[in-house]
C-alpha cells in the first residue's frame, strides 16, 4: 500500500509490477480473491473505491475496474447502487479456501508441503486449542450458569473505573498486578480459604494454566520431573510439558494423590501439581494424612506443591477444607486461585499466592510471558471484590449451585443401573463410574459422543487420563431441574440403546 494511503485496507498490495505470466489486473484480481478465501475480507465488508484502491495500488483506475468485475461475475464480489463495492456474503458455492497460493498450486504433481513443527507443537495437539467457546448446555462441566452474574453491578463498575482520572489503567503496569486488586486476594483468600499472605505474595495471571506455567519456568528446568494427579487436569499436564517438564503420572485414589507412589515413581520430582479440596475430576478431598505427607516429602526434596483450588469457595456439605497453604510452615507451597470460575470464564483473571523467597523470579516470568495481565479489568475486579459484590454473588451462587446439586443427585437415579456416582460435596460436577459389571464392556468416549448428538454434554472419565472402569463427569451447576430431567433422560436412552445392542 502506498504509504501516503488514506484508505483502511489490510490486504498486500506490494509487488504488483507486470510481469510476462499475468497482468497487473490479473494479479489485483488474485490478490483480492485470496483474501476473501481466507477471511481477511470478511462478508458484507465494503471495499474502497476503485479510485481508491487504485491510488493505493499505484495503478491505472481502469485497471482496478477491469479486476473488480471480474471477481462480480465470478460472485466474490457485489456491487450496490449507490453504497459502492462489498464482499459477497456467500462464496460461490464451488470454492474452498485454497491450501496454497494458486500460482504455487498450479501444473500437475504440486505438493502441499506440512509446515515444519516442533516437538512441543506436535505433543500439544494432543489436547488441542478450541476453535469455538464451550457450550452452555447440560451437562458441561465448570461451566458457571452465566446469567446468574451480576451484569449491571459489573457494567456500572466497568464505566466508573474506565472514566477514572489518571492514567493506571492505561499504560504499562506491575507485572505482578494492581495493588489493589492484590490487596483484595489477599484478604479474601484469608479470610474463605485461610491462606496466610501478604499483597505482596500476590501475582495476577490470566489463568490457572498461566500460574502452572511461570511455576514450571520459575520452579524447574528442563527435565526436570513433576507429579501430577492421574486422573487429573488435561491443561495442566500440557502447560507442564510445553516448558519442558517431565510429567510423572501419580494415581488418586479416595484420599487424594498417593504420596507414597509418587516417592516411588519419582522421589526427585521438583514439583507435585494436586487440587487437595476438590479432587478434579474425581471430587474427593485429599486426608489430613495425606496433606501432611506431601508437605513432609516436599521438605525433604526440596520441591514444590501448586495446590489448584480452583472452585474451594463452592462447598455445601461439611466444614471449609484448609489450603495445603495455610498449613504448610517451609515455603513450599505455591497456592492457586482463579475467578474465571467463581464469576465467568471470559474474565481471564486468576492468581497465583508464591512463598517470599519466590516472589522476585515469579514477577520476573510473568514480565516476560505477557508484561501483565489486563490493568482495567483488574481495577474493575477490585472494585468488585472490595465492595462486597464477590461475597454477595458467591452466597447467591452457592444457594442455586446447592439447589442444582441436589435437584440432579435426584434425578440421576434414572441411571443407577449402569453408573456409580462420586461425592458431590463441593465444586461444580459430579463424576460417576461404570457399574463393575460393566467394566470393559462400555467405552465412555462412544458414550459421550452419542450424547452429544443428544444435544447433551458430559466428558468421558478417559479425558482426564482414567482407565479401566471409565465414566462420565457431569457438569451440574448449569441446568435447571427441568433441564437436567430431559438432559439425564437423554443419557438414559443411550445407554439403554447400548445396552440393547450389547454394550462396547
Amino acid at each position: 500500500m502506498a504509504r501516503n494511503s488514506r484508505s483502511v485496507f489490510s490486504v498486500d498490495v506490494s509487488g504488483l509490477e507486470p510481469s510476462r505470466e499475468q497482468s497487473v489486473s490479473a494479479r489485483i484480481r488474485d490478490r483480492l480473491r485470496t483474501a476473501i478465501r481466507s477471511g481477511a475480507l470478511v462478508g458484507n465488508a465494503r471495499l474502497p473505491s476503485s479510485r481508491t484502491l487504485a491510488r493505493d495500488f499505484g495503478v491505472a483506475r481502469n485497471t482496478v475496474d477491469d479486476a473488480l468485475g471480474q471477481l462480480v461475475s465470478e460472485g466474490y464480489i457485489v456491487r450496490r447502487r449507490g453504497s459502492g463495492s462489498f464482499v459477497s456474503p456467500r462464496l460461490p458455492e464451488h470454492d474452498a479456501p485454497p491450501l496454497v497460493p494458486e500460482r504455487e498450486a498450479e501444473g500437475a504433481g504440486a505438493a502441499v508441503t506440512r509446515p515444519r513443527l516442533s516437538h512441543r507443537a506436535l505433543s500439544l495437539r494432543t489436547h488441542p486449542g478450541h476453535s469455538s467457546p464451550a457450550r452452555s448446555i447440560p451437562f458441561t462441566p465448570s461451566l458457571p450458569p452465566l446469567r446468574h452474574f451480576p451484569r449491571d453491578v459489573w457494567r456500572r463498575l466497568l464505566g466508573r473505573e474506565a472514566a477514572r482520572p489518571g492514567s493506571d489503567y492505561w499504560g504499562y503496569g506491575a507485572s505482578n498486578g494492581l495493588p489493589a486488586l492484590r490487596e483484595a486476594i489477599a484478604a479474601h483468600a484469608s479470610a474463605m480459604r485461610a491462606v496466610r499472605c501478604t499483597p505482596e505474595q500476590v501475582v495476577v495471571v490470566t489463568s490457572t494454566q498461566q500460574a502452572v506455567e511461570l511455576a514450571g519456568k520459575a520452579l524447574a528446568d528442563p527435565g526436570d520431573r513433576a507429579w501430577m494427579e492421574l486422573p487429573g487436569y488435561p491443561p495442566v499436564r500440557h502447560c507442564l510439558r510445553a516448558v519442558g517438564v517431565d510429567v510423572v503420572d501419580v494415581p488418586v485414589d479416595d484420599e487424594g494423590l498417593e504420596v507414597d507412589a509418587g516417592r516411588r515413581l519419582a522421589p526427585d520430582a521438583r514439583l507435585a501439581y494436586v487440587t487437595p479440596a476438590h479432587q478434579y475430576p474425581l471430587g474427593c478431598e485429599m486426608s489430613l494424612a495425606r496433606r501432611k505427607a506431601l508437605l513432609a516429602w516436599a521438605r525433604e526434596a526440596g520441591a514444590y506443591v501448586l495446590e489448584d483450588d480452583y472452585d474451594g469457595d463452592y462447598r455445601y456439605e461439611g466444614r471449609p477444607i484448609a489450603s495445603l497453604q495455610g498449613m504448610d510452615d517451609a515455603g513450599r507451597v505455591v497456592y492457586v486461585g482463579s475467578f474465571n470460575k467463581l464469576l465467568f470464564p471470559g474474565l481471564r483473571l486468576a492468581y497465583a499466592i508464591v512463598p517470599e523467597a519466590l516472589v522476585g523470579a515469579f514477577i520476573d516470568v510473568k514480565h516476560v510471558a505477557d508484561g501483565h495481565t489486563a490493568l482495567l479489568t483488574q481495577g474493575v475486579l477490585a472494585a468488585f471484590i472490595q465492595e462486597g459484590h464477590l461475597a454477595r454473588h458467591l452466597r447467591r451462587a452457592r444457594a442455586t449451585y446447592d439447589e442444582r446439586r441436589r435437584a440432579f443427585l435426584e434425578e440421576a437415579a434414572v441411571l443407577d443401573p449402569w453408573l456409580e456416582f462420586g461425592p458431590a460435596r463441593a465444586g461444580m460436577h459430579v463424576t460417576a463410574r461404570f457399574r463393575e459389571h460393566l467394566a470393559g464392556r462400555v467405552d465412555d468416549k462412544a458414550v459421550s459422543e452419542a450424547c452429544a448428538r443428544e444435544g447433551i454434554e458430559v466428558h468421558p472419565l478417559s479425558r482426564y487420563g482414567a482407565t479401566g472402569r471409565g465414566g462420565l463427569v457431569f457438569g451440574f451447576a448449569g441446568a435447571t431441574r427441568a433441564a437436567t430431567r430431559t438432559g439425564l433422560q437423554a443419557v438414559r436412552r443411550v445407554l439403554e440403546g447400548r445396552a440393547q445392542r450389547g454394550i462396547a
